[in-house]
């Protein structure tokens, strides 16, 4: 049996470089792909965290007036799934029956930094406007 001698000379080493270039390309882009998807996937559990304190929020507010309590739109800071979060709450009136309420949801890093930093989560509601108007009578806590 005859063999060339090019069959047995196996890879050279320009062969062996763009094998390895390719490889570090298609790697780089698996890393990248997996790095968006594990922050967007993070991205979506805090919206979801900060839907949950909205509501919980304007629950709150609800069960207070059913129950007859004081209303309270202080700012409130919520600790969830290892991180922080605040819920700014505004009223304005919205006819002579309803109050509009607008409960934002920040990271706490960011409602630290600026009044102004865009919410992670916005939630609008309506209260009872006797049922606040009783309940803050010479009290102002609305906040800006």
């Amino acid at each position: 049996m005859v063999f060339s001698s090019r069959s047995r000379q196996g890879f050279t080493l320009i062969e062996v470089l763009v094998a390895l270039v390719v490889l570090s390309a298609i790697g780089v882009t698996l890393l990248q792909t997996s790095h968006t998807g594990t922050e967007h996937s993070r991205y979506l559990q805090h919206k979801l965290f900060a839907s949950w304190i909205a509501e919980d929020r304007a629950t709150a507010l609800r069960l207070a007036i059913r129950l007859g309590q004081p209303i309270s739109f202080d700012e409130v800071v919520v600790k969830q799934g290892g991180e922080r979060f605040v819920a700014r709450v505004t009223a304005t009136k919205q006819t002579d029956l309803l109050q509009r309420i607008e409960i934002r949801v920040f990271y706490w890093n960011d409602a630290q930094s600026s009044q102004q930093a865009n919410p992670l989560y916005q939630l609008v509601s309506y209260l009872p406007q006797t049922a606040l108007l009783e309940s803050n009578q010479g009290v102002s806590h609305v906040l800006p």
